[in-house]
Order: structure tokens, then C-alpha cells, then sequence
């Protein structure tokens, strides 16, 4: 199951924002991208509008699968 959240960083740990659908000491995979606020204004000037769906899929050529994409047929 994948979760989209927002968190804080604060004394050396992400805090949620929300509460999460995770059972006590359950294992998790953490990717760690700073939200658009938090981003210098030179790294602002492109942004990839298909980053979050890059990332949370694990595939870096969207391209290859676009149809699937299109059509929320995702393999």
C-alpha cells in the first residue's frame, strides 16, 4: 500500500502530519522529497509535474507504459 504524506522534520525526525494507516512496529520504505515551499527559488524552475508518480512507482521512463498510465491501467 502506498501512502502520499505530508511530515515535518524536527530534532532529527520526520513527524507525520497525519496519522497513519500502520500498525505498531510495522516496516516502511521512506522517499524524502521537499515540498515546493521548502525548495530555493533555483531549483524551482522546472518542476516534474510526474515526479510523486515516478517515484512512488519506482520507474523512471513513464514513456514505456504510457498508455497504461493514461488509462489507469497501471501493470
Amino acid at each position: 500500500m502506498t501512502q502520499i504524506i505530508q511530515a515535518i522534520y524536527e530534532d532529527g525526525v520526520l513527524k507525520p502530519l497525519d496519522a497513519l494507516d500502520l500498525h505498531d512496529h510495522q516496516q516502511v520504505q521512506v522517499t524524502v522529497e521537499t515540498t515546493s515551499e521548502n525548495v530555493a527559488p533555483e531549483e524551482k524552475s522546472w518542476e516534474d509535474p510526474l515526479r510523486g508518480l515516478r517515484v512512488s512507482l519506482g520507474r523512471l521512463d513513464l514513456s514505456e507504459h504510457m498508455d497504461e498510465y493514461r488509462f489507469g491501467r497501471r501493470p
